[in-house]
């Protein structure tokens, strides 16, 4: 392999693993439990964020095909750790799940 290629592999594996978050949430944004329950299946990330206050760091994206799936999660308002999770599905609202919020 030229020794140019062995330097710009390892310089784009950084660079890429090294790129911020989607989204960083204000210190001040913790939703509570009641804030998690009232997101209904089927809206929108946009109307999710909005209901929130905040916009949730995106963890995995995945697209095949047509199909687009993302999950994003918040730091909850509760006990220590407290973090709930939502999952959409062509922008859809598909799934939640949350741990210790109040």
């Amino acid at each position: 392999m030229p020794r140019r290629a062995t330097v710009l592999f390892p310089l784009a594996a950084f660079l890429l693993a090294a790129a911020p978050a989607e989204a960083v949430q204000p210190g001040s944004c913790r939703p509570t439990l009641a804030e998690y329950r009232a997101l209904a299946l089927g809206i929108g990330y946009a109307d999710a964020s909005a209901q929130l206050g905040c916009r949730g760091r995106r963890e995995v994206a995945l697209t095949v095909g047509r199909n687009r799936r993302v999950t994003y999660s918040w730091r909850g308002r509760g006990s220590f750790g407290a973090n709930f999770n939502l999952t959409f599905a062509n922008d859809r609202l598909t799934d939640k799940s949350q741990l210790g919020l109040r």
